[in-house]
Order: C-alpha cells, then structure tokens, then sequence
C-alpha cells in the first residue's frame, strides 16, 4: 500500500524582514500509517544539501535524525520506502 504523504512547510532560512519568505529548510510530513509522523531537514542549509528524516511515533516519542540525502525528495522517498508494510 502506498500512502499519500503530504508536506508541510515549517521552517525557513529568513530572507529579510519577511516571515517564511526564504529557501525552505524543513517539513513536517502528514498523512503517514498509525498516527505516525515525520520531520525533514536540511542540516547543510545555506551552503549544501544534507537532508535528514526524523521519525515522531502517536505518542511523541522521536527517532534521532538519520540519512543524508540530498534533495527533499530523496528524503521522501526513503520515508515512503521504510513506511512499506512487509510482505507476509
């Protein structure tokens, strides 16, 4: 089953005065199985890209940050890929 995953902007590299109007640094990931959810974030920003996933349980308890990706998509198709239920 694939699940469709949605992404939240939440946070930024601030570019002036301007709330939320730089590069995009990290997402929160909604529409994961059982209450699960997930962070993403690029731990390079401003000069590479170094995205990690962090994984939040349905009782709030955290994964450390893991990967090293290189666009946010990649980071999200790892998420996808370790959301997959095993074959029986």
């Amino acid at each position: 089953m694939q699940y469709a995953f949605t992404l939240h902007e939440d946070a930024w590299i601030r570019d002036g005065s301007v709330y939320a109007g730089g590069r995009i640094i990290g997402y929160r990931v909604g529409g994961m199985p059982n209450g699960k959810t997930a962070r993403m974030a690029n731990f390079g920003a401003p000069t590479s890209n170094d995205w990690r996933i962090m994984w939040i349980n349905g009782d709030n308890s955290q994964t450390e940050w893991t990967g090293h990706f290189e666009t946010v998509e990649d980071a999200l198709a790892a998420l996808q890929q370790g959301c997959q239920p095993s074959p029986h």
